[in-house]
């Protein structure tokens, strides 16, 4: 461990000060399961977080954007 000041120097890089919430994934590897998951997982949050701000995240100006965007080269796909 860390003794007098160095240990000193080290609290504010140990400290998170007010409301941060931070979120971990681990996986041992990454296959179209794992990749779908966390899709999926996105997915959902955004949905919980429009819910609770009051807006519509999934009709937003640009998602219609995107839309025509993507009609524009899906023949060239």
């Amino acid at each position: 461990g860390l003794a007098g000041e160095a240990l000193e120097a080290a609290v504010p890089h140990r400290v998170l000060p007010g409301n941060q919430p931070t979120t971990t994934l681990v996986y041992q590897r990454l296959t179209p399961e794992v990749l779908g998951a966390l899709v999926a997982l996105y997915e959902h949050e955004v949905f919980v977080q429009s819910v609770v701000w009051g807006i519509n995240a999934f009709d937003q100006w640009g998602v219609e954007l995107g839309k025509q965007l993507a009609r524009v080269i899906q023949p060239e796909l």
